[in-house]
């Protein structure tokens, strides 16, 4: 009894020291159990932990440990107060104050149990309202870069795939299974085929030694020497993006530890603009939804690069293009990803 006592103890004090919001004499109340004047949150966690039972206790602090890779939900009653919200301040948002401000990731298995919630931190993301969408391109114009860093010559750029209409199409839409299809590019480049996807949610990453998904790094290795600026940004995508299917919409989780660059016909009319936004990591948006396509006016004409199509949603790595930037094009981008989606009927 008393060897599982202190494997209990270890691990609530292993979560204690990996909160995000350390402070000297509150860490200390709660690692002992105490909640005089350490405030309502500290109190909260507390009897949190103390609900927990040893192998909930185990998942959770495996899940704090590795940042979520490959972890298992762990799962208190909905009857308590808000249980995921506690902990998704107290392990990676300090500023989250609000259910509504979360959304769950689509590899949580417990989203339809109407008992139980999950509180592992790592199964939720932050969302991005819509009345508060991130902010354009533009604001970040004056960002510093590096001279490898410059976007190439966009006078005349020339896409070995270069298609009418989309940069990924061309016939190849017309023997369409799944609900949509994935083509990576670097710079000008496309790389590989188009990937189909079937299932309902699918993940694309850098170079991770396990999960499921589209490898890039993979991708690119039977493919034309890139230059720095290319490898450089495929090294900050990490876990990347999950790009998730969910009822009549599409939803991209930014996974990576890095901001991505996102343009769709949805987004634009959510900011009023035609530029593409930045999701920051560990957020989530809404960039299809196939009600708020219906009224758009598609009448658009670009000189270079990928045209918006309403089904059609494209993804930037780490840098970002648009208005006031210095890449102009996407295809100016290191690493970018297009989302194809099947043509709604």
């Amino acid at each position: 009894m008393f060897m599982f006592r202190s494997r209990r103890n270890q691990l609530t004090k292993q979560l204690v020291k990996a909160r995000k919001r350390r402070g000297g004499d509150e860490g200390r109340r709660v690692s002992e159990g105490g909640g005089g004047g350490g405030g309502d949150d500290a109190k909260g966690l507390v009897d949190l932990l103390k609900k927990l039972k040893d192998n909930q206790l185990a998942m959770l602090s495996k899940a704090v440990e590795s940042c979520g890779q490959f972890t298992n939900c762990v799962l208190l009653s909905r009857d308590l107060s808000d249980p995921h919200v506690l902990c998704c301040q107290t392990w990676r948002w300090p500023e989250v104050r609000h259910s509504h401000e979360l959304r769950r990731i689509p590899t949580c298995r417990s989203a339809s149990d109407p008992i139980y919630i999950c509180c592992n931190p790592y199964h939720w993301s932050r969302l991005c309202q819509p009345e508060s969408p991130p902010p354009p391109y533009s604001q970040f114009a004056m960002d510093s870069f590096n001279p490898e860093d410059r976007a190439p010559s966009e006078a005349s750029i020339v896409c070995r795939d270069s298609y009418p209409g989309s940069l990924t199409t061309n016939g190849e839409e017309s023997n369409f299974n799944g609900w949509c299809k994935l083509a990576y590019w670097e710079l000008s480049n496309r790389i590989g085929p188009l990937h189909t996807v079937e299932q309902p949610h699918y993940n694309v990453f850098g170079e991770i030694p396990r999960g499921d998904g589209m490898c890039l790094t993979q991708l690119s290795q039977h493919s034309f020497s890139p230059p720095p600026t290319v490898r450089k940004a495929r090294e900050k995508i990490g876990l990347g993006v999950t790009v998730s299917r969910e009822e009549d919409c599409v939803w991209l989780y930014n996974r990576s530890g890095y901001p991505v660059f996102v343009n769709s016909l949805t987004l634009e009319s959510e900011t009023m603009s035609r530029s593409p936004i930045r999701l920051p990591s560990e957020h989530c948006v809404c960039v299809f939804n196939p009600a708020r396509v219906a009224h758009q006016n598609y009448g658009w004409n670009f000189a270079e690069g990928p045209t918006v199509r309403p089904n059609s949603v494209q993804v930037s790595f780490v840098k970002g293009w648009g208005p006031g930037y210095s890449r102009q094009e996407i295809t100016s981008c290191p690493c970018w990803l297009e989302i194809h989606l099947v043509p709604c009927r």
